[in-house]
């Protein structure tokens, strides 16, 4: 049996990539593709953790509908919160890369600040998603094939939840029969 995805990935993923593009404006890229290297400045993205599941157990609920197809009256749900991590990173070429307020410290300045305003909030929650924290941001500025490159890390923890859902019929009629206990009656739908 297949079951349905627990998530919407893409919803995730494309909400978190408008909110760094748009708090940044840098051209930003998920990490696992494989096109060349953009031009500085630009900004990435990784999942690095998740879902972690933030209970041991999922919570479940069911329900009766006889007007659904026979086989699936009986509806099963189990859900979950969860939490995602997401590794963000600004680089930052020459010039821009000396200057701190064009830097990549300052492009994830920008991106941490933006967490905190409603508008972002409303796109997330739109992709039932949350935030939980931004993690400090990280200074990982270093020399590449000669020229000093300003880049800049900051993990974020989204929440999110999981969820799947089953259908499945029920007995409507049974027979119980015991000799020694007497019984032979049908119970149910007669």
């Amino acid at each position: 049996m297949t079951i349905q995805a627990p998530i919407n990935l893409e919803e995730f993923e494309n909400a978190v990539h408008d909110w760094f593009w748009n708090a940044t404006g840098l051209q930003t890229v998920w990490q696992r593709q494989s096109a060349p290297q953009i031009e500085y400045p630009f900004g990435t993205l990784l999942i690095t953790s998740g879902p972690v599941p933030a209970a041991p157990g999922w919570e479940r609920s069911h329900n009766y509908d006889g007007s659904r197809p026979l086989g699936q009256e009986i509806e099963f749900e189990v859900r979950v919160p969860c939490s995602f991590t997401v590794s963000c990173q600004a680089y930052v070429g020459k010039p821009e890369a000396n200057d701190p307020t064009k830097n990549a410290m300052a492009f994830m300045t920008k991106a941490q600040t933006a967490l905190s305003l409603p508008s972002f909030h409303e796109a997330f929650r739109a992709a039932n998603i949350s935030v939980i924290r931004p993690e400090g941001i990280q200074n990982l500025s270093e020399v590449i094939e000669d020229a000093f490159v300003s880049r800049a890390n900051m993990d974020v923890i989204f929440g999110a939840s999981l969820e799947v859902k089953e259908y499945m019929g029920y007995i409507a009629k049974v027979q119980a029969v015991s000799t020694q206990l007497g019984i032979d009656e049908i119970f149910g739908d007669v």
